[in-house]
């Protein structure tokens, strides 16, 4: 075999190596039968003893009786310097040999002989596992197997290391690809586990390459050999992550110098069996010198199925988990405790069994004690005891029963507000000691710390009832205490006014008095009953936070600002002593009394009727009209009286103000009827004097005025006219009020001075001026000489004078008149003159 060794080409020499293995692999394949080994044993191991790996074992081979090697692994659970496999017994033609690297026993013949099958399975059935561990491992694999390489149970596949130092990782893949065993295609191992990370790292006979690689793509980890090729394993440097197993060395990968493919980190170096990455040749000397390759049999597709291997196990009972406990105050404790098989046992500080069971109850404690328990199976009382602590805490000392009281000043006047339960923790305990307080709405809530409730913002309508838990600190444990919430209700509600009303009096200055009592109901009635409360009155702000200058007289108090004033309330609990409430709440209101105007005389026309309507209103009122007798007759705005008589009217303003009465005159007016018998004219002079009398209501119901000739013209204030010339006039009266007129007319009886009757159509005749016949009935007109002779006598209703006498004119001169006319009473009226007669 030296003859290989010789080439100088390095791949032709590994090229060759791997066709000579695969030809004795075929031989034997061809002409031998691979013998079968059965191992049976799954058994519970009790710690710091030896026991027996196997209950049975045998191998079947039909084609031999004796073997050279044969190879016992503990390849799952290893604990370097405290496990041991070992031949116990007489066995003289069996030798063994133990490796610790790699937790293997070999067993070889005396001498360096064969092993007949007969002698070995005896030897195997007396090998013994004993570990000085008192907490071995919860489970150990045995791996039995006819070959040199690693046996893993878990995976079923063999691992083999194979040293070469300054291979590079390329080559180390082409060289394990081109290796066999027992007809397995070997590659580049590709560890997927823990327990496969221990067999191929920790427990292998060297460190090597395995079969990852980022060289595709940086930081993308990769397997690239075997039947994960192609299956990433992690991502990243050294902060990287796995998305299924890996195990690198500290601050491993790093990609330091361009590394890009997986070795197992040298021994000293970090993690015992962890990886690093190396370039693809790795240093040229020292620990990143590549020392050789892991090759990994199994999974291939075509591999044949071999029984060239059995596995065994032993379990250790362990206790998976405790349940430590505690209390508050001397009593008796539960503690808890799991084991991963058989019981769990109770032991004192002494090493007394106590109890058995995963559920212990204590002895009555007073303080602190630690207690242990054992993993046992079949009574086994050797291993590793776990302590278990019994803690006695000290029952913090606290007030139960406190009332906390708040005042109620929210806004709300309902009894209800907000605590701030944080300001009042130094009620809760009688001493300084640092407790933690939490509240909570139920007592078993408060024990069990949950649903805790917001301590600086809690309102009382939720419960005025709760519970609080002090927690102390080293060595003191919890208290469970009742708090009461108690609210006084000052405050009143946001926006909370409170307007008295009244009427100004007589003086209209805008003070009146007011009853202060009327409000206190109203405003007590914001807060909830029976709080006790009290309710007082000041005019400032200041006299009211300082409680002075009380307002005494509270069913009398007359306003202070006219119309408009306010007064600031203060209301005390009384019982509580703490809790007040001050502001500007009540409003007092003086409303003016309705302010009108009447005229005071109105008339209407007979027939007819006349609107009376308030004058100079000083607001919106409502009117109540009434007539002597002070019956209502009228509700409207305005009044229409058809009667004459007396009235009244009566306003009341929209506040219900009423003013005084306003009296006023109602006349009825109408037509006059102008009579001759109410016309006197005295018309003895030159010129006449008209004169109407007449006492009131002669000429009718009105109020009348009278004009001479012209209507609405000249008028006499006293129904005299003076200086009216002789003749016909038309005499009006007419009524003041506008309801209608007369006239009459009225004559001034006079004769002229001269007259000229010289047909030139200008006073050519006599006549006799203002005789009508509503005054007169009948009359004579004598006409005389200056010597008395009679020249004429007529009818002055008639006609007048022509100037001529027995048919011829009289000459012109100076004539004497009679005139004699008689009235409608029989009156007779003389007048006497003279007048000219002109050519």
């Amino acid at each position: 075999m030296q003859s290989w060794y010789r080439f100088k080409d390095k791949k032709a020499s590994l090229l060759i190596m791997g066709l000579l293995l695969f030809y004795i692999d075929f031989v034997h394949a061809a002409y031998n039968v691979a013998p079968e080994i059965v191992a049976d044993g799954d058994q519970v191991y009790c710690p710091l003893t030896a026991m027996p790996i196997v209950t049975n074992f045998d191998i079947i081979d039909p084609d031999d009786t004796e073997i050279d090697a044969f190879y016992i692994q503990i390849s799952t659970g290893y604990q370097r310097g405290f496990d041991l496999l070992s031949l116990t017994n007489s066995h003289p033609t069996i030798s063994t040999s133990w490796n610790s690297q790699e937790a293997k026993l070999t067993l070889t013949g005396s001498g360096g002989g064969s092993m007949l099958y007969v002698d070995l399975i005896a030897a195997v059935k007396d090998v013994v596992f004993e570990s000085t561990s008192e907490s071995p491992t919860a489970e150990k694999f045995f791996s039995f197997t006819i070959g040199s390489v690693n046996y893993l149970p878990e995976t079923g596949h063999y691992y083999e290391y194979v040293s070469q130092v300054g291979i590079s990782w390329e080559e180390a893949r082409v060289a394990a690809q081109n290796r066999t065993f027992f007809g397995l295609q070997g590659y580049l191992v590709t560890v997927t586990s823990s327990a496969e990370a221990q067999i191929t790292g920790e427990q292998a006979a060297g460190t090597g390459w395995i079969g990852g690689s980022d060289a595709q793509t940086e930081g993308v980890w990769k397997w690239m050999t075997g039947p994960e090729a192609g299956q990433i394993f992690w991502n990243g440097n050294f902060t990287g992550n796995s998305p299924n197993f890996a195990f690198w060395n500290t601050e491993e990968p790093n990609d330091l110098n361009g590394e890009d493919y997986a070795h197992i980190t040298a021994p000293g170096i970090g993690i015992t069996g962890s990886w690093n990455d190396l370039r693809i040749t790795g240093d040229a000397t020292g620990d990143y010198q590549p020392k050789g390759y892991i090759v990994e049999y199994g999974g291939m597709p075509g591999d044949p199925v071999l029984n060239l291997s059995a596995s065994t196990k032993i379990s250790t009972p362990k206790i998976e988990s405790t349940v430590p406990a505690e209390r508050c105050g001397p009593g008796v404790v539960t503690l808890n405790a799991a084991t991963t098989i058989g019981e769990v046992w109770w032991f004192d500080a002494d090493g007394n069994n106590i109890g058995i069971g995963e559920s212990f109850d204590t002895p009555y404690l007073d303080t602190t004690t630690t207690f242990y328990v054992l993993a046992t199976y079949n009574g086994c009382t050797t291993g590793q005891k776990t302590s278990v602590q019994a803690e006695i805490k000290i029952l913090p000392e606290i007030n139960d029963g406190v009332t906390l009281t708040n005042c109620d000043a929210d806004g709300v006047s309902d009894g209800f507000t907000n605590f701030d339960l944080t300001q009042y923790l130094y009620l809760l305990s009688p001493n300084e000691q640092p407790f933690n307080f939490s509240f909570y709405l139920t007592a078993a809530d408060a024990e069990n710390e949950v649903n805790r409730i917001a301590a600086n913002d809690f309102n009382n309508s939720v419960a005025d009832q709760i519970y609080f838990r002090a927690d102390g600190v080293g060595p003191y444990c919890h208290a469970i205490g009742t708090v009461y919430l108690d609210v006084s209700t000052t405050s009143f509600p946001a926006g909370y006014r409170y307007e008295l009303q009244t009427c100004d009096t007589e003086e209209s200055d805008g003070i009146a008095p007011f009853d202060l009592t009327d409000a206190e109901a109203d405003m007590l009635a914001q807060f909830p009953s029976g709080n006790g409360l009290t309710v007082t009155f000041y005019q400032t702000e200041d006299d009211a936070l300082y409680k002075r200058n009380e307002i005494g007289n509270t069913e009398t108090y007359f306003n202070s600002v006219p119309y408009s004033d306010s007064l600031f309330v203060r209301v005390d609990d009384e019982g509580s002593g703490t809790c007040f409430g001050v502001g500007e709440y009540l409003f007092l209101t003086v409303w003016p009394i309705p302010s009108f105007e009447l005229e005071s005389e109105y008339s209407f026309c007979t027939g007819g009727q006349v609107e009376v309507s308030p004058i100079n209103a000083s607001g919106n009122y409502t009117y109540s009209w009434r007539n002597e007798a002070n019956f209502e007759v009228g509700t409207g705005a305005s009044f229409s009286a058809s009667e004459a008589g007396r009235y009244s009217a009566i306003a009341t303003s929209i506040e219900g103000c009423v003013a005084s009465p306003v009296y006023f005159n109602v006349t009825e007016s109408g037509p006059p009827d102008l009579l001759p018998e109410f016309v006197l004219v005295d018309d003895d002079g030159d010129t006449g004097t008209i004169t109407v009398l007449y006492e009131n209501g002669e000429l009718g119901l009105g109020d009348y005025e009278f004009y001479l000739d012209d209507l609405y013209g000249t008028k006499s204030e006293t129904s005299v006219f003076t200086e009216v010339e002789p003749g016909l006039h038309t005499l009006f009266a007419v009524d003041k009020n506008g309801c209608g007129m007369d006239w009459i007319q009225v004559g001034v009886v006079g004769v002229p001075k001269f007259f000229s009757p010289n047909a030139d159509g200008i006073n050519d005749f006599l006549g006799i001026k203002g005789i009508t016949s509503e005054f007169y009935t009948e009359g004579s007109f004598a006409v005389f000489d200056r010597y008395g002779k009679l020249l004429v006598q007529l009818d002055p209703m008639l006609h007048g004078w022509t100037g001529f006498y027995n048919g011829r004119p009289l000459p012109p001169s100076d004539y004497w008149y009679v005139l004699q006319l008689v009235d409608h009473d029989g009156a007779i009226h003389l007048k006497k003159g003279h007048f000219t007669l002109k050519q």
